[in-house]
């Protein structure tokens, strides 16, 4: 069997080879076929045009990897730009299975120290983008959230969590914000959630 393809999505400063590197390197090693979403700005800019990006980013691996779908592991912001694809440009057939690490799902007060970034407006606790992606139409592409009571970056942390049909909310104890991108025993927990498939 082919290695799956896993495409990773960064949040606010992403940089390719940098943000994911270890994330990445693990995949590889346990037989992943490892592409990442290079998003407009370093993620600092507008989340429709990051998901306008993220939808050409998994035409272009469906494509290369002769493949329908590709499983999504998004941390932060980048969560919010993959629901957006996935719920109002149509994605909801490309995704087999959509992994969230620390996403801001009903907005961050941490926004409001960035007051110039479109991003920093579109992530704010009742923004018109947050209440576009919440009344969306639903989908059925199954998503396993992963979200920590001690983020630091998401505030209030309960913001992170998420509910849902065919959502797997999943509270990470003694996690930072970036430590999704680096702890062993988170990468296990979603190398297993690969492995066992969308939840039911």
């Amino acid at each position: 069997m082919e290695p799956r393809p896993v495409l990773l999505v960064h949040g606010i400063l992403g940089q390719r080879h940098l943000y994911w590197n270890l994330f990445a390197s693990r995949l590889k090693r346990d037989g992943f076929r490892v592409h990442e979403a290079l998003l407009p700005y370093t993620m600092l800019g507008d989340i429709r045009l990051a998901a306008r990006t993220l939808e050409e980013k998994i035409e272009a691996t469906c494509r290369g990897d002769r493949v329908e779908q590709v499983d999504l592991i998004c941390h932060s912001a980048g969560g919010l730009v993959a629901r957006y694809y996935i719920k109002l440009l149509g994605g909801s057939a490309r995704v087999r299975h959509l992994i969230l690490l620390g996403t801001p799902h009903k907005g961050t007060y941490f926004s409001y120290a960035l007051p110039l970034l479109p991003i920093a407006n579109q992530a704010r606790p009742g923004s018109n983008l947050i209440r576009e992606i919440d009344e969306a139409e639903g989908t059925d592409v199954p998503i396993t959230n992963f979200w920590s009571p001690v983020d630091g970056v998401v505030i209030p942390a309960a913001n992170a969590q998420l509910q849902g049909k065919a959502v797997r909310d999943i509270k990470v104890e003694w996690m930072h914000h970036w430590g999704f991108l680096i702890s062993g025993t988170l990468y296990r927990n979603v190398h297993a959630a690969l492995l066992a498939g969308p939840p039911t």
